[in-house]
């Protein structure tokens, strides 16, 4: 017997944006899965919660600082995700080079 499809919530911005960012978030039976769409990707896999905190496995910066792998990550804050998108001269990195705002707020879609 083959699991369920996961039923996503799902999360995006509420004035236009650049790249039309979309994210999805399951959590059921134990299981932890995300889909990140823009206007040029679709990626899925899983996540993790620390807090606050949502860490997307195997989605990473799009533009790392200095060859690293950094993995793209969101704050949550009630029915909001915030994400940093770039950083700054001393930690430069851009997660979603997509998108052009700094911080990208999304808020849970009401279906």
């Amino acid at each position: 017997m083959s699991s369920p499809e996961p039923s996503f919530v799902y999360y995006q911005s509420s004035v236009p944006t650049s790249c039309n960012l979309v994210v999805g978030l399951s959590q059921q039976h134990g299981q932890f899965e995300y889909k990140v769409t823009t206007d040029t990707r679709t990626v899925m896999g899983s996540f993790v919660k620390r807090g606050q905190q949502i860490i997307f496995s195997e989605l990473y910066a799009s533009k790392p600082a200095e060859n690293s792998k950094i993995e793209v990550s969101a704050l949550k804050q009630g029915d909001s995700l915030v994400i940093q998108n770039f950083g700054n001269r001393m930690n430069p990195f851009t997660l979603f080079s997509e998108c052009d705002d700094k911080y990208l707020s999304l808020v849970k879609v009401r279906k």
